[in-house]
């Protein structure tokens, strides 16, 4: 009798992820709950924590976790997912030290021009203090941001 053993096609799982998906990069000194009140409100959307999506990461024996607040828009057959990029002294994305929150959209419905209205209007959000797009091909540990 063989065993079939399964592996799990990596490339293939975040080529299948990021697919129709955009992300922004945020700087922020607010806590998360208070940017997203604050997004929320400003920009007319509703980010709500989701624990189940909470990323549990583990290094040196120790456990971080990552809180993931999510949106949807069932009408644009869109999700977006706002990420807190640091733990304690522990980030998401190592790479990206210097951007506090990352801002994914995914979803067919937003277009790169979409996503750039979306950038302006977070500019006027008080307490965005920095946004920028980010190209996905350049984040070395996206494996992270798949729950």
């Amino acid at each position: 009798m063989s065993v079939l053993k399964l592996k799990l096609d990596q490339d293939q799982l975040l080529e299948d992820f990021f697919e129709s998906t955009h992300v922004i990069g945020i700087v922020s000194s607010a806590r998360d709950y208070q940017l997203c009140w604050q997004i929320n409100n400003y920009m007319h959307l509703d980010f709500r924590v989701n624990n189940s999506l909470e990323i549990n990461l583990s290094k040196n024996n120790r456990a971080f976790y990552f809180s993931v607040f999510e949106f949807e828009e069932p009408t644009k057959s869109s999700v977006h997912y706002f990420y807190n990029n640091h733990c304690q002294a522990e980030f998401l994305l190592p790479e990206l030290k210097n951007v506090d929150y990352l801002w994914m959209v995914k979803g067919d419905y937003y277009q790169l021009d979409d996503v750039k209205k979306l950038i302006e209007q977070l500019r006027h959000v008080e307490l965005v203090q920095l946004v920028s797009l980010l190209d996905i091909r350049e984040i070395k540990n996206k494996m992270n941001l798949i729950f």
